[in-house]
């Protein structure tokens, strides 16, 4: 029997069927225009019982089978908005591919805000801001206070440049509520924060109430709280409260991460003893000849995103962003052998397939440009392997000071959990040890040509010279708009998205000297790699 315009909808988003699924098509794609306004068949909708049984296994966390159910469900009910949803919910919950089962869910239920503001997420992770700022704000148009969507808009908004319009996001979520801890902390991510701040005042009222105990926070937001007071303290030069917020936020944070620091070690060893001279020569002449690919490596908060930046405002040149391809490439393990050990057993013609493979993906991105970018900052790691694929790419690797490196990167709340040694000194230092040593076993074994060392001193200190070499280097012609990479239109998706905004600075070049007090142990595990008193501490 067919429900009445009033009564719930059968799909199961808790909507009424005028508003639901009373208009929409039960086609595998998107809805066209001579299925508009059909009316879905009832009879193959989800039982309340079926519904019921899938709901259980997401609330018991048992995902893989209700990955596997809702799947069934799906295929018998293609034009269930329930069915899709909760599939989306499935795939998401392990770490799967989620994006078409939230289109479909989304096209089904184009009235639950929740369906949209996860698709708009699931897209801005992908680096699709446009069409994510459209989700989010279709969200928004359903559920005028939605706070999640309302914050991810506005740091959607931040990363295509439009701050004034994410500010506005952000205050409106605390007109409703004044204590929002995460979108205090987003305002005071989007400018330099000044003495007369409101935000930050609020910030600090907030920290005072909780720390009178009558205001309970959640540990995350305390970490928010901690990391925004911490960066408001820093942009006034008040560096002993500063530093105080960051520890604070960095313990919170490194408390709620899985990370073993001796792993990092192995793998650092691993790939220097599979990367030797005799291994290197015996496997070239595998890849790919292409010269397409720009590789752009180093540490997190080394300078990467404003070499890319500088890079890509060549016409030329395409700045895709830090792709997770060529890890996932690497790590996918080599006859029931995982990485690192796995690559113990490339061969000729799997470097080859491998190649072929990264170089679709990446091209995929703009197949007109003659360069493209990837600057996730970890493929350091792979230098050796990189050389191997595309013996003929560009590989950018950029240097800075490493206690300037080191404490960047503990003063960051990092967007996602893959920099788990940034929030404990040993662990920080350690990692950059064993980064500085990778590197310099590439210097070893490779020949000179197979990478270039920049110096973010330097391109910040004399951006022009510095630019044209980078630009030299990846066989490109001199192009100006390269010295005004600051006016780029293009998203930023990393912790240096506010500061690539703005011309190029020398306001972070030995900024930790005025913590110096405080890194101790830090200073003390970089050893030798820490600067004196009357150096920079970059080796070149």
């Amino acid at each position: 029997m067919k429900p009445g315009r009033n009564d719930p909808c059968p799909c199961g988003s808790g909507k009424k069927y005028k508003h639901c699924c009373s208009n929409l098509s039960l086609a595998g794609g998107p809805s066209s225009a001579r299925n508009a306004g059909r009316v879905p068949d009832i009879a193959s909708a989800p039982t309340a019982n079926e519904q019921n049984q899938l709901i259980a296994l997401y609330q018991s966390g048992r995902y893989a089978e209700l990955e596997h159910q809702a799947g069934l469900l799906v295929r018998r009910h293609p034009g269930s908005g329930f069915g899709w949803k909760i599939l989306s919910a499935a795939l998401s919950s392990q770490g799967k591919d989620a994006l078409h089962a939230y289109q479909r869910a989304a096209e089904l239920l184009p009235q639950d805000a929740k369906v949209l503001n996860n698709l708009g997420d699931l897209l801005a992770k992908r680096g699709r801001h446009e069409e994510a700022a459209v989700r989010f704000g279709q969200a928004i148009s359903l559920q005028a206070d939605y706070a999640d969507a309302l914050q991810n808009l506005g740091v959607t908004l931040v990363q295509l440049n439009r701050v004034a319009e994410a500010e506005a996001c952000f205050r409106k979520v605390l007109e409703t509520n004044k204590d929002c801890v995460e979108a205090r902390y987003f305002l005071a991510q989007s400018k330099k924060v000044q003495p007369d701040d409101e935000n930050h005042k609020a910030l600090v009222e907030i920290g005072q109430r909780v720390a009178n105990k009558t205001l309970a926070l959640s540990e995350p937001d305390l970490l928010h709280l901690n990391f925004a007071l911490g960066k408001g303290y820093d942009d006034m030069a008040c560096t002993d409260q500063a530093f105080s917020h960051f520890a604070e936020g960095a313990k919170l944070k490194r408390r709620s991460l899985q990370y073993d620091s001796h792993v990092e070690s192995h793998n650092v060893d691993e790939l220097i003893r599979i990367f030797d001279e005799a291994r290197l020569a015996g496997l070239r002449g595998g890849g790919n000849p292409s010269e397409t690919p720009v590789f752009i490596v180093g540490m997190p908060r080394s300078g990467t995103t404003l070499t890319e930046h500088i890079i890509a405002s060549h016409p030329a040149v395409y700045g895709a962003g830090e792709l997770p391809d060529m890890h996932t490439i690497a790590r996918r393990g080599i006859s029931g052998v995982i990485y690192p050990g796995s690559l113990r057993l490339l061969n000729r013609e799997r470097l080859g397939q491998w190649a072929d493979e990264y170089l679709t993906a990446l091209t995929a991105h703009s197949p007109d440009s003659r360069r493209i970018t990837d600057k996730l900052p970890a493929n350091y790691m792979l230098i050796g392997l990189i050389h191997l694929m595309f013996p003929n790419a560009k590989i950018i690797h950029v240097n800075r000071n490493p206690v300037d490196t080191c404490f960047s990167c503990f003063t960051n709340l990092f967007a996602n959990d893959h920099v788990p040694w940034s929030y404990d000194f040993d662990e920080l230092g350690a990692y950059y040890v064993g980064y500085a040593r990778l590197m310099a076993h590439w210097r070893k074994v490779l020949p000179k040509e197979a990478f270039l060392d920049v110096y973010y001193e330097d391109i910040v200190q004399n951006r022009e010279a510095e630019a044209k070499r980078m630009i030299e280097y990846c066989g490109l012609e001199w192009n100006d708009a390269c010295l005004e990479s600051h006016k780029q239109a293009r998203p930023v998706r990393t912790a240096s998205f506010l500061q690539v905004r703005r011309p190029v600075y020398t306001s972070s070049v030995e900024r930790w000297r005025r913590y110096e007090k405080h890194l101790g142990p830090l200073l003390d595990v970089l050893g030798d790699l820490a600067p004196t008193s009357s150096d920079s501490g970059i080796a070149r």
